[in-house]
C-alpha cells in the first residue's frame, strides 16, 4: 500500500469543514469543541482512507459524492466515540457507562451533524457493543471489522444486512450468516479490506489524538502509508 495516493478528496475535505462550524455553532465551550473536533478529525481521516485502501468500498464509492462523505465522516465519527470509551474503560475499569449515558453521547455527537434520528442513536449502540465485544473476545477484530464494512457500505447506500434481524454482538459470522439477516456480505468477507479497516482506523486514532493534544506525534505514519500504522 506504500505507493497508493493519499487518502481524501474535496468532499472529505468540504465535509470537515461544514461540521467544525457545526461544531462552532453549537457549543461555545472550548473543552467541548476541541474533543468533538478530535473526534471528527479522526472519523473524517478514518472514511476517506477506507474508501482508498477497503477494495469493495473503493467500488462502491466511486466517483464519490458529499452525501456519501457525510455519512461515512458520521458513522467512523460514531466508532471513534466508542474507542474513546473503550480507551476511558481500559484505564478505569469501573468506570463503565450506562446504556442511557452512551445514548446521550452520542445524540450530542450525532447533533453536530444534524441528526436527531433514533435509529442513528442504535446504529451507536450496535457498533459499540461489537466493539466491546471484540476488544475482549477476538483480538484481530475480524467480526467488528466485517460489519463496520457492511455499515460503512450501508452508508452509501448498499443494503448488507437486515439490523433488525441480526443479534448483536455478533459472536460467530457464520451465525449471523445462517439468521437469513444477511442481504450481500461481498463487501463485508475480504480479509485485505478488513486488515485495511483496521490500519486506516489505528491511524485515524492517531489523528484523533494528534487533534486533542493540538501537538504532532512522532510515531504517526505517513498518510500513504496506512500498512505502517
Amino acid at each position: 500500500m506504500e505507493n497508493l495516493p493519499e487518502p481524501g478528496d474535496r468532499y472529505f475535505t468540504a465535509v470537515l469543514e461544514v461540521i467544525n462550524d457545526s461544531i462552532n455553532r453549537i457549543t461555545s465551550n472550548e473543552e467541548e469543541r476541541r474533543f468533538y473536533r478530535s473526534l471528527l478529525a479522526g472519523g473524517n481521516h478514518a472514511a476517506a482512507c477506507v474508501v482508498t485502501y477497503c477494495e469493495g468500498l473503493k467500488e462502491i464509492y466511486g466517483e464519490g459524492d458529499a452525501s456519501k462523505s457525510l455519512e461515512l465522516t458520521k458513522l467512523f465519527t460514531l466508532l471513534m466515540l466508542s474507542q474513546s470509551y473503550l480507551w476511558l474503560g481500559e484505564q478505569n475499569p469501573q468506570a463503565a457507562s450506562s446504556e442511557e449515558a452512551l445514548r446521550i453521547a452520542a445524540a450530542n455527537l450525532l447533533a453536530i451533524f444534524g441528526d436527531g434520528e433514533d435509529r442513528s442513536i442504535e446504529l451507536f449502540l450496535n457498533i459499540n457493543k461489537q466493539f466491546e465485544y471484540d476488544s475482549k473476545h477476538h483480538s484481530s477484530m475480524v467480526h467488528m471489522g466485517g460489519m463496520m464494512l457492511g455499515w460503512a457500505a450501508e452508508a452509501m447506500g448498499h443494503k448488507c444486512v437486515d439490523w433488525e434481524n441480526a443479534r448483536i454482538p455478533v459472536k460467530s459470522m457464520n451465525a449471523l450468516t445462517h439468521s437469513g439477516a444477511v442481504i450481500d456480505s461481498g463487501p463485508m468477507r475480504s480479509p485485505g479490506d478488513i486488515k485495511a479497516l483496521w490500519a486506516c482506523h489505528n491511524y485515524a486514532c492517531k489523528v484523533l489524538i494528534e487533534n486533542y493534544e493540538g501537538k504532532k506525534s512522532e510515531n504517526i505514519a505517513p498518510a500513504d502509508n496506512p500498512k505502517s500504522c
